[in-house]
């Protein structure tokens, strides 16, 4: 399974770009890096992928297994300042899959967004 959801971040990954994380936030629990590398502008939005390298001490609440890292493919629409997350997997030590989920864009939950988050001042400037 773990070589599944790998293959499928590869393919979302534009060819010849390896990542470039650019930490966005550096909270108590995580910090927080957008790959600017992962940017595919689309009609009104764009998408990018967001990780999240955590802190020792977090743990996930189902298995209880220690939470090293979270990656998420997400959707950000800079015009109406809202953000969706299309997949979330969660790594525990050693790259073990604690859990993963995908949804289609048309069925993404919008969350909006502090006119201050990061990510719209990364991923919207104008040039």
């Amino acid at each position: 399974m773990r070589w599944t959801l790998l293959a499928a971040l590869a393919v979302c990954l534009p060819a010849g770009a390896g990542p470039n994380w650019q930490v966005i936030a550096d909270l108590p629990e995580a910090v927080v890096s957008i790959d600017t590398g992962s940017v595919q502008p689309m009609v009104d939005k764009q998408g990018f992928h967001e990780r999240h390298a955590m802190r020792a001490g977090q743990t996930d609440p189902a298995s209880l297994r220690p939470v090293r890292e979270i990656l998420e493919k997400r959707l950000i629409d800079c015009r109406a300042r809202r953000v969706a997350t299309l997949s979330r997997a969660v790594f525990s030590t050693d790259d073990a899959l604690i859990d993963h989920w995908a949804v289609k864009p048309r069925e993404a939950k919008w969350q909006p967004l502090a006119r201050d988050d990061p990510r719209l001042s990364l991923l919207c400037r104008r040039p």
